[in-house]
């Protein structure tokens, strides 16, 4: 009977820490995207975020300490407030087919939360004194090579090494050169209002500017280099 008891014991010991862990793994029940007013909880609709959203992200087990929100193989979002049942943070990148998940301080990982990635979309295109807006202006700047040009839009997010501009389709990858990308990102994160100044190294007539993060094309905008 002594033996059996023993038994029970190293097996109890063995299975605790386990029961354990498992219990205080972190679990998100719901998150809130403050930009959009979305609300997701398990079994509806999955909220569109992108970079510069604020996300509260509401469960349990997160611990006292920060640890850290992904949304995709890139730079993580940057925590604004960390408690045990509630978290903040910004957006800084999101990428197609990936998920949102807690990881605390120790590691532990926390259940995935699906979303859809809103990629970059560019608003406006400005030359010198010329300005394009896409489907409203009625006439194209004009863009050679060595142009600097501005690129006006949304969800362009801290400049990463999966962002480049491109000035035609059949150049190449990052056809222009990168002067300043979302320069205020660290100090005015936002959705809206994100700015690239870039240089046109090559330009064709007819073809189109167009911006590239993260694994998700922006709309493509005409120029004229005739």
């Amino acid at each position: 009977m002594k033996s059996l008891r023993m038994f029970a014991l190293v097996v109890l010991a063995a299975v605790w820490p386990a029961a354990l862990a498992f219990a205080q793994a972190p679990t998100i029940t719901t998150i809130g995207v403050k930009n959009t007013q979305c609300f997701y909880k398990a079994g509806s609709k999955p909220c569109n975020i992108g970079p510069g959203m604020t996300i509260n992200i509401n469960g349990s087990n997160f611990g006292k300490t920060a640890g850290g929100v992904i949304l995709c193989d890139c730079p993580a979002a940057t925590v604004i407030s960390w408690a045990q049942n509630r978290v903040t943070v910004v957006v800084n990148s999101v990428t197609p087919n990936a998920s949102l998940y807690l990881e605390t301080i120790g590691g532990a990982l926390s259940n995935a939360i699906p979303y859809n990635p809103l990629g970059p979309v560019i608003t406006s295109i400005v030359v010198g004194n010329c300005t394009y807006v896409p489907n409203q202006s009625p006439n194209l700047c004009k863009v050679a090579p060595g142009t600097q040009f501005t690129i006006n839009g949304s969800y362009f997010g801290p400049v990463t090494d999966n962002g480049y501009v491109i000035t035609c389709g059949d150049c190449g990858v990052g056809t222009a050169t990168i002067n300043s990308w979302n320069p205020d990102w660290l100090t005015n994160p936002s959705p809206y209002n994100n700015q690239i100044e870039a240089t046109a190294n090559q330009a064709i007539c007819g073809s189109t500017i167009g911006v590239f993060v993260d694994g998700i094309w922006s709309n493509y905008v005409p120029y004229t280099a005739c």
